[in-house]
């Protein structure tokens, strides 16, 4: 049984043929053609032309008739806002770089310390995982040093070293 087309489509079908025109963009045209070939043809048989579902072609029509060539392009997507402001991360930036704790004592800094400083001075708990992620976007990297004996002296590890 096929579906009945209503007169309102006609439209849908000419500006569908004046936005291929006019368009660049491989998945649009894809859309637009089947809205096109929709006017002449079942969406069954489109839908097998264009390996779909009958449904995505139903859909596509009345999304370009909703809103025109705005309903057929891919929308952004919503994503979680970030913990961290600019300014929160302006400031960490000036705690790494000049080695020092908001208190002013110089610092080590280790993804825990950076945590518990930003819990204390903002009231922003993050995990490591999030925090090293953003010291990662901010251009940041993390360098271990290199392990060291707790019972050796400075005299022991520097005659130990390669003699160039």
């Amino acid at each position: 049984m096929s579906r009945t087309k209503d007169q309102s489509l006609q439209e849908v079908f000419l500006k569908a043929d004046e936005a291929l025109s006019a368009i660049r963009d491989s998945r649009l045209v894809i859309k637009l053609l089947a809205i096109k070939g929709y006017s002449n043809h079942q969406a069954k048989e489109l839908a097998a032309l264009f390996n779909i579902q009958p449904r995505t072609i139903y859909k596509w029509v009345e999304q370009f008739r909703l809103h025109g060539i705005q309903g057929l392009t891919n929308k952004q997507k919503g994503h979680r806002q970030a913990i961290l402001s600019q300014a929160h991360r302006e400031q960490i930036a000036k705690w790494l770089d000049s080695g020092k704790t908001p208190d002013g004592e110089e610092i080590n800094w280790t993804l825990k310390s950076l945590c518990w400083s930003i819990s204390q001075e903002f009231g922003i708990v993050i995990k490591k995982s999030a925090l090293s992620n953003t010291l990662k976007t901010m251009g940041y990297t993390i360098r271990k040093p290199r392990p060291t004996h707790a019972s050796s002296s400075e005299e022991d590890r520097s005659a130990f070293k390669k003699k160039l």
